[in-house]
């Protein structure tokens, strides 16, 4: 299988939710490398049941994601990977390490060819919780750190007419380094901005931290939200890349050469 055919397995033409399917991490993938990588994919204990009203949000780290999207895959949903960060297989210093997180996604599009899921199941979007997990860059770094906004997932007005009345985010506590202090979170500030709307538009959210069974929740009003300066910022603080997603390497400045 090539990359090509990889993704659009995981993006199938008749499939509802294809075009918020990014390609990125398809790109450098070698199917020798994938080949010898071994999934592991568990019972999903902290759902009771398939809902076609849900959709889910998973944001755990690297291939984690991905065998627990399979999982749900299984369940009749639909997955769908949002994850814009290049991997560069040339690079030993990859800011975020997606070598294995890339392996998983095209492994997985063997298993997700088998499984028979209705064209317009609900979606679980797939996001890698380490996507922004270091804020300082360094010179020689490969920056693929990278940013969900709005425009990467489906408005609320289209989830609703999708009968989408309900969205569970699972997720895992995690430390986060911002600005000076030391902080656990549940939710990272880049998605509390899409589900913010989502809330505002009448969706009820729900999480599931740490394998505990889905509980309500309420999402509080993030800094900056609808900012233009909010965008501007983050991409200012990242490195875009020509192809659409993000990943370059950080060059030395003339005056440090």
């Amino acid at each position: 299988m090539n990359n090509i055919e990889a993704y659009k397995i995981w993006a199938p033409d008749n499939a509802l939710w294809t075009e918020w399917v990014k390609t990125v991490l398809f790109a450098n993938i070698k199917n020798h490398d994938a080949k010898s990588y071994m999934l592991k994919i568990q019972n999903i204990n902290w759902l009771n049941k398939f809902d076609s009203n849900t959709a889910i949000i998973i944001d755990l780290p690297g291939e984690k994601c991905v065998e627990e999207s399979l999982a749900l895959a299984y369940m009749g949903y639909r997955p769908v990977p949002l994850y814009n960060g290049i991997c560069e297989h040339n690079s030993t210093n990859m800011i975020v390490d997606v070598q294995n997180l890339s392996k998983a996604l095209h492994a997985g599009a063997e298993q997700l060819s088998s499984i028979n899921i209705k064209a317009d199941a609900p979606p679980v979007f797939m996001l890698d919780s380490r996507r922004m997990k270091a804020w300082s860059k360094s010179p020689g770094m490969y920056d693929n750190r990278w940013c969900v906004f709005p425009h990467d997932m489906p408005s609320a007005s289209f989830l609703t007419k999708q009968n989408i009345s309900k969205i569970i985010v699972r997720t895992e506590l995690t430390q986060t380094f911002f600005a000076k202090s030391f902080y656990e979170d549940y939710i990272q500030h880049d998605l509390s901005h899409v589900l913010y709307r989502y809330q505002e538009a009448g969706i009820k959210i729900l999480i599931s931290c740490n394998n505990e069974e889905v509980k309500n929740t309420t999402i509080s009003k993030p800094a900056q939200y609808k900012n233009l300066f909010y965008r501007i910022s983050i991409i200012l603080g990242l490195s875009r890349n020509t192809a659409g997603g993000f990943g370059r390497q950080i060059r030395k400045s003339r005056s440090s050469a």
